[in-house]
């Protein structure tokens, strides 16, 4: 028997996006939902269990395409976040306490009942999260188009000021 294992990177953000990374295909994927309610008790983690459910919904192809080998060929679905927190709830070693999460952690469920692979949930630190540093990468890069969005508007804003004025003072 064979064992393959595909192992998925997942992280969310309290800025609305969920992201993961397939490590076996390298490609990463990103979705940008409703951000939750700031200083909302259980915003941050309901991001991180919409993230993993994205994962999984989105990787489904994937995952089949793989499994459609051979009959002798076992699949193992590694899913790893950095959110303990939601590892253990989703390993049931945790209560579910939020009622948004639990309708999230039933369509996790209903979604790895329909997968006849194993789904392992693993929790890694945060600098190992490859979906957690694209992330970071795209907030970066949202907030340097911010700034140079800002820059150019100062920047051209004076600039048409100043013409407007020159072309009146020559007319």
């Amino acid at each position: 028997m064979h064992l393959s294992n595909i192992t998925i990177d997942v992280d969310g953000s309290p800025s609305g996006y969920v992201a993961w990374y397939n490590h076996c295909t390298e490609k990463p994927g990103f979705r940008a939902l409703r951000p939750p309610i700031k200083n909302d008790r259980y915003g941050v983690q309901r991001m991180e269990m919409l993230a993993i459910y994205f994962a999984l919904a989105d990787n489904q192809p994937q995952i089949k395409r793989l499994a459609s080998g051979t009959d002798t060929r076992q699949i193992v679905v590694n899913i790893r976040s950095d959110s303990k927190t939601c590892i253990e709830q989703l390993q049931g070693v945790s209560k579910v306490r939020d009622a948004i999460l639990r309708r999230i952690c039933s369509s996790i469920r209903k979604l790895i009942d329909k997968m006849a692979y194993m789904i392992i949930f693993i929790h890694l630190e945060r600098a190992r999260n490859h979906a957690g540093l694209l992330l970071e990468q795209r907030r970066r890069k949202e907030i340097e188009m911010c700034i140079m969005h800002q820059h150019q508007k100062q920047y051209y804003g004076t600039l048409r000021f100043s013409m407007d004025s020159f072309i009146l003072t020559t007319a």
